[in-house]
Formats: structure tokens, C-alpha cells, sequence
């Protein structure tokens, strides 16, 4: 009863800029919980999640924990045996729906139950039903299928939009400034997220580095919405900020081109900060790149190659891996950084102009829209560079290690993802990064 008491104390916290916590049967509801979980974090919404997110100990004391934080909302997912479940209908239900007297609050339900009539058809009243509650208690709020990954986003997609509704007031008042929080290779915690969309893709698997093959469809199935969101909160302006693999970060770039918005920022590891306002400068005649002479150059049409290092320490290792064939490429590319050092944060717009007019001029020789772009560089220029490939055809690689049972050891680049931005919807075009081994 203590523990009760506490509870209710805590209803009136709500942070709308805090996670959604998501209740859930375990002996059934696990599996679509952590899907759903997933997708609403690749959705830029911060999630409390008790097999990722809440502190052990009894589940009380988690969710007076959750509740403590402060919560933007709250998710229930509905299952079978969700009828067996004393600490949903005791404890986290009766919390919930008191806080969702409250208009800045949002709790959904997420059901996997449909009617008996035929797949497709969800049956509404069986929340109530299950949980021996009062008709429409449950069914009056906001129901969602969420039986596949495209359902699961949509709901996802519906707390993001709820999100930004409510924290425009607060966007209008920093200057239309929307403050993108991303981080795609640490598992996320519900603390300490403070950001107006707090993006997180799954983490790599054990002992890779290339990005998690579910994250990359968590976020092809996000990006169409993002320049909506941005839109929802009036923004002006996006501040991008944490850390991204590139092929991750050139797409979140993708999704907000120079036509669409006029200023992205993005702030390094450092707090520097990196800026493009606008369109990208045209390049002048003191370049920042130089053309390294490429292994190979015909003249015919096709598909054309590549390569931009910006790092202190030129490593041709993985480009000259890369297979480069006659019949694949029309063309090849190789630009490096021509100054001895780090690239400046002021440098990036006119780098980005440097890199993004001679891609456009590679493309053009060879009569192609097809670019196939391996990066080695700092994350900021990947995603601002991102802006500027709307109407290309963009095929995008991640660097890593051979496999240690390899005989020659040495850094290779995978596919990852095949962006098309400025056609609509979502500027990712496909996932070609390997499949997930069975069990991982």
C-alpha cells in the first residue's frame, strides 16, 4: 500500500519531453513490446522499457521510478494473457489513466487481438474485457494493430507527431530551433534525454561496427515523416547532435535537403559546431579537396564511384578492396582532404559545396544519376553532405574489420543503404546492408 500511495503522488508529473513508458504482459507480450519499443525510438520518441530502461527491483518501485522522471506518455500493449496480469490492472493501468486526465499526456494502446471475424479487424473491446474493466474505459482511447513492423511504426509515427504538437510552444520560443538528439551504436537509456526528437537505432551486434541491419528498417520506415515533424513544431532551424555511423547520418541529411530547410547544425563530440544555411556554396578556385588520380577512368555511361577522406591519416586500404571493374563503374573518384590536420568546423559549408559539386560533375561526365559513395570522414560533413544528393540515386557503404578468421586481415566497406531523396516519402530507397545470422 505504501508503494500505492507514492504512486499517486507522482501522477501529476508530466514531461513532455520525457519518455512513453510502455506496459506489457511478459509471458506473451515481450516480443511485440520490444518491437514496438524499437520503432518508437527510431521515431525520435524516448521510451521507458523494463528490459532496457527501468532500474531493477520490484515493479512498483520501477514504475514509481518511471513516474519520478516524468513521462510524455505511455503505451499499453494488449495480448491474450494480458487478462493474467495483476500489476497492469492494479498498479500501472489505474497510474496511467490518471495521468491521461491530463491534455499533455498521451496513452495509447497497442493490440495485437483481432475479432474473430478475420485478420485485419481489431477487436476493440478487448482491453476492457481482458481487464474486467467498465466498457470504453479502455476502448475510448486511441487503438493501434501493431502485428507487423509497418503497424509498429505507424503508432510510432502517431506519438512522434503528438510530441512535436507539444513542444512546439516551446520550439517557437527558441527561435524555431527543433534539437535533434541521434545515437546509433550505444544501447539507449531512458534517462537524461532532453532533446525535442531523441532518435535511437539499435545498436550494433556484438563485435561489428556496421549499423544494425533492424535499425536501418526502423529508419527507413521514420524518415518520410521527419520533414512533417519538423513542420508540426514550426521550425526553422534543425540542431543535430550525439553521434551517427556516416551512412546513418547521410541519410538523416537527406531527409532535410537544402530545398526544404534552410539551416542544419550539427554539433560534434567537441560541442563545435558545423552549419549549413542554405544551399552549398559554389566551390572557388582555392580548393579544400584535391582529386587523387583514380585507379581507373573509362569515358563510357553507368554507374560511377567515390571515395572521400577527410582524415588527418590518408588510409587507401579499404578503397583499393573495393571491387572496381570496368563493367561496374563508368567512372571513379578518389578526393582527399588537401590540408595537413583536422577539417575545421567552419570549413563545412565550403567543403560540402566542394564534394557535393564534384559528385554532381562525375555523375554528369558519365551520364548517370547512379553514384556509389564510400565516406572516411568526420559525421558532421556525411549528414550536411546528405542535403545536397536530392535527386541522385546514392549507393552507401560502411566501413569495417574483415572477419578475424579472415587470412589477410584488413578494413573493408559493406553495403548499408541506397538513399533517393526528392522523389517523396522516405529518402532511404532500400536496405542492402547483409541480413541479421539467424539467433544474432
Amino acid at each position: 500500500m505504501e508503494h500505492n500511495n507514492d504512486l499517486s503522488k507522482l501522477t501529476n508529473h508530466v514531461d513532455p519531453r520525457g519518455p512513453v513508458f510502455i506496459s506489457y504482459r511478459q509471458s506473451d507480450g515481450r516480443e511485440s513490446s520490444e518491437a514496438l519499443a524499437w520503432a518508437l525510438r527510431a521515431a525520435g520518441v524516448p521510451v521507458w522499457h523494463d528490459q532496457t530502461d527501468l532500474p531493477p527491483g520490484d515493479t512498483e518501485r520501477r514504475l514509481a521510478e518511471a513516474l519520478s522522471s516524468g513521462l510524455s506518455g505511455a503505451v499499453l500493449v494488449v495480448t491474450p494473457e494480458i487478462e493474467n496480469s495483476g500489476v497492469i490492472r492494479r498498479v500501472e493501468l489505474p497510474s496511467l489513466l490518471e495521468l491521461e486526465k491530463r491534455s499533455e499526456f498521451t496513452l495509447a494502446v497497442g493490440s495485437t487481438i483481432e475479432e474473430q471475424r478475420g485478420a485485419g479487424h481489431l477487436d476493440y473491446s478487448a482491453p476492457d474485457r481482458l481487464l474486467g474493466l467498465e466498457p470504453c474505459t479502455v476502448q475510448r482511447l486511441n487503438q493501434q494493430r501493431i502485428l507487423t513492423a509497418d503497424e509498429r511504426a505507424a503508432l510510432a509515427n502517431a506519438m512522434s507527431r503528438q510530441r512535436m504538437e507539444r513542444l512546439q510552444p516551446d520550439i517557437q520560443e527558441s527561435s524555431g530551433l527543433l534539437t535533434l538528439d541521434v545515437q546509433t551504436r550505444v544501447r539507449p537509456f531512458a534517462g537524461g534525454m532532453d532533446g525535442d526528437l531523441v532518435l535511437r537505432l539499435r545498436p550494433p551486434d556484438e563485435g561489428e561496427r556496421r549499423p544494425h541491419v533492424g535499425g536501418l528498417h526502423d529508419l527507413h520506415r521514420f524518415l518520410g515523416h521527419l520533414p512533417q515533424l519538423v513542420a508540426i513544431a514550426g521550425a526553422t532551424a534543425v540542431r543535430v547532435r550525439g553521434g551517427a555511423h556516416l551512412s546513418v547520418a547521410c541519410a538523416l541529411g537527406a531527409a532535410l535537403p537544402t530545398t526544404l530547410m534552410g539551416t542544419v547544425e550539427v554539433l560534434d563530440t567537441h560541442g563545435a559546431r558545423w552549419a549549413l544555411a542554405g544551399q552549398a556554396p559554389v566551390p572557388v578556385a582555392e580548393r579544400l579537396c584535391t582529386l587523387v588520380t583514380p585507379p581507373m577512368y573509362n569515358f563510357d555511361h553507368g554507374p560511377v564511384l567515390i571515395y572521400v577522406d577527410l582524415l588527418p591519416h590518408r588510409s587507401d586500404v579499404a578503397f583499393e578492396r573495393f571491387p572496381k571493374r570496368d563493367e561496374t563503374f563508368a567512372g571513379v573518384a578518389h578526393l582527399r582532404y588537401a590540408a595537413e590536420g583536422l577539417l575545421e568546423p567552419d570549413q563545412a559549408a565550403p567543403i560540402v559545396g566542394e564534394l557535393a559539386a564534384d559528385i554532381r560533375s562525375l555523375a554528369n561526365t558519365h551520364n548517370t544519376t547512379e553514384i556509389h559513395l564510400l565516406l572516411r570522414c568526420p559525421y558532421p560533413v556525411a549528414l550536411l553532405l546528405g542535403r545536397t544528393l536530392n535527386t541522385l540515386t546514392v549507393h552507401l557503404y560502411e566501413w569495417e574489420d574483415s572477419p578475424g578468421d579472415s587470412a589477410e586481415p584488413s578494413p573493408r566497406y559493406v553495403p548499408s543503404i541506397i538513399l533517393r531523396s526528392g522523389a517523396g516519402g522516405s529518402p532511404i530507397h532500400a536496405v542492402t546492408a547483409p541480413p541479421l545470422v539467424a539467433g544474432s
